[in-house]
């Protein structure tokens, strides 16, 4: 891997989670930087949890930060790290495919294949946010070569895998190929990292609703048991990170929860 700058990794075989590594690191006082990577993981989790499904030829890190910005700032950066995996991931596809890949708030990347009422989507990535002890830990799962069996990964959508929009990761060596894509993911978060630190989310506004998979899509907004907190026609989402529904009663911000396509 090339130069990552502020960011050093720790390749393993195995672990119970990339995220326990990097938590317990964390507690252990390790400065920022570090990301764990892992070929596999016997009991990975996404957001709110859930168990993602982990074999061989997935891209399985979580990386280790101390950021230094106002708390009530940090639930924007799931939809920085969104914003980071799609520019890696674009730097691999086609032109055509590009703009396939959108961003589902708050936390996945996916891929979709047309704007009409019946869009078929699929989950490239998912990505998660853990405040511990002083730090953040970001967890990050991207299916890069598919399985003989493909397994749903997390969440409600059929997964997508990169090497199906870059086929040249295929005729690489499975290391060579993650390690590329890490090295691109890295790179991308750590520009814009630096500039959601100096300059917040709303730096970063524009192209995040520009690939945003929801807008002018009518959601269901649940928790996490699954208890509809609101539904409307998605507006856009705003500096804070919030998801904007147009309701009967106007414009209602989203601070949280799952948004399901109507």
């Amino acid at each position: 891997m090339s130069d990552l700058g502020l960011f050093h990794v720790r390749a393993l075989e195995e672990t119970s989670s990339t995220n326990d590594e990097v938590k317990r690191a964390l507690e252990e006082g390790e400065p920022e930087g570090m990301v764990v990577r892992a070929r596999r993981q016997t009991g990975g989790y996404g957001r709110q949890g859930r168990i993602w499904a982990s074999p061989e030829g997935g891209l399985y890190c979580s990386f280790l930060l101390r950021p230094t910005v106002a708390p009530d700032a940090l639930p924007t950066l799931s939809l920085v790290v969104g914003l980071a995996v799609r520019r890696a991931v674009v730097e691999l596809v086609g032109e055509h495919d590009a703009e396939a890949v959108q961003i589902k708030w708050p936390n996945d990347v996916v891929v979709v294949r047309s704007r009409q009422e019946h869009a078929s989507v699929a989950k490239l990535c998912g990505i998660s946010v853990e405040v511990h002890a002083g730090g953040v830990c970001v967890g990050v799962g991207v299916n890069v070569l598919p399985p003989a069996e493909r397994p749903l990964v997390g969440g409600k959508n059929e997964p997508a895998y990169l090497a199906e929009l870059a086929p040249k990761l295929n005729r690489m060596a499975s290391d060579d190929a993650l390690d590329g894509v890490l090295d691109g993911l890295l790179k991308a978060f750590a520009v814009l990292y630096d500039i959601w630190q100096q300059q917040g989310f709303a730096a970063l506004l524009d192209e995040y609703n520009a690939h945003a998979s929801l807008t002018g899509r009518d959601v269901t907004i649940v928790d996490r048991e699954g208890v509809p907190l609101a539904s409307g026609t998605v507006l856009r989402v705003d500096f804070l990170g919030r998801l904007v529904l147009r309701t009967p009663q106007g414009e209602t911000p989203i601070t949280s929860g799952e948004a399901h396509i109507a």
